[in-house]
């Protein structure tokens, strides 16, 4: 049976953990592989080699600052992969710290490309989000890189997260490098993880207060939202508030003679004129809250936009 292969308009694509700050280097990718790589002869443990290399590539260069690395240009390398092909992270001969780590990560897919991937007809590169996005020609809204992999799912190559652990590399600056990423990323779930359970807890103690399901809660709840939702509690309750006043008035009615009917009927009115002017005032305000949460998140949007733009993919594609 012939095996599958890569289309040209269906690449392979895995992103970073995360989206840094525009002065902090690439955060590690996520360690998957594509099963279709077995086609070209590419195994899990050969591939996460591959993406283990790049890792250690883009760790930052702190762990090196301590030492002299002399050598010719390549510096060390890490575990062989793919018939002995061993890559070169591309140290800087006699400078005593690490290259740049986009030189690093350039010297690792040179290798790669040039060793693994050209002979088959394919390429692997680095791209940022927009990049992406415009390749496959859609769009994608989440800021996790995961979920955003998950909406582009039809256009790309699936994947498989059942892989290998990484290798313990014989190398003591990769196995610093590699514990230093594992460590900065480790920190960075915490923290996302926290943030998560706060904006959880911030929402669920909301649906107690208003007593509505939680799923009405804006995921990014915040003192705007519930003053929002504080107004719309207020309009909610006139409803009851005029039901009461036509219940009184009836009730009234039954039990009135014929000369109290017109006095009945002239306080229900003043009543539910009075009910009627706090309905247009709270509505007044629920638009203007309902505008400045709006526009608050616009803006959201426009610097999730920047942000998102940072995130950086893998990519393999035929040539």
């Amino acid at each position: 049976m012939e095996r599958p292969t890569l289309s040209p308009s269906r690449p392979i694509l895995i992103p970073s953990t995360s989206i840094t700050g525009s002065l902090e280097v690439t955060p590690p990718y996520h360690r998957a592989y594509p099963p279709i790589l077995s086609s070209y002869g590419v195994s899990s443990k050969e591939f996460m080699a591959i993406v283990d290399a790049l890792n250690i590539a883009l760790a930052e260069p702190a762990p090196f600052k301590a030492m002299e690395v002399a050598g010719d240009g390549l510096g060390f390398v890490p575990n062989e992969i793919a018939q002995g092909v061993s890559l070169g992270l591309g140290l800087a001969a006699g400078t005593g710290t690490a290259a740049t780590a986009y030189f690093r990560e350039r010297k690792v897919l040179e290798r790669v490309n040039r060793d693994i991937f050209a002979p088959k007809g394919l390429v692997m590169k680095t791209l940022k989000d927009e990049e992406v996005m415009q390749r496959l020609n859609t769009t994608a809204k989440s800021l996790d890189p995961l979920q955003r992999l998950q909406e582009i799912s039809p256009h790309v190559e699936a994947l498989s997260f059942d892989v290998e652990p990484p290798v313990r590399h014989s190398n003591m600056l990769d196995r610093i490098s590699a514990k230093q990423a594992a460590i900065k990323q480790a920190d960075k779930e915490k923290k996302k993880h926290k943030k998560q359970e706060r904006r959880l807890q911030k929402r669920e103690k909301a649906a107690d207060k208003f007593d509505r399901p939680i799923g009405s809660i804006d995921e990014q709840y915040n003192s705007d939202v519930e003053g929002r939702i504080e107004i719309e509690v207020k309009i909610a309750r006139l409803e009851d508030r005029v039901a009461e006043i036509n219940i009184k008035a009836e009730e009234k009615l039954i039990e009135s003679s014929e000369k109290k009917v017109g006095e009945i009927e002239k306080k229900r009115r003043k009543d539910l004129e009075a009910v009627e002017r706090d309905r247009v005032r709270l509505m007044e305000k629920h638009t203007k809250a309902t505008a400045k949460v709006n526009k608050k998140a616009e803006k959201k949007d426009e610097k999730d936009e920047k942000k998102v733009a940072k995130l950086e993919w893998i990519m393999i594609r035929t040539t």
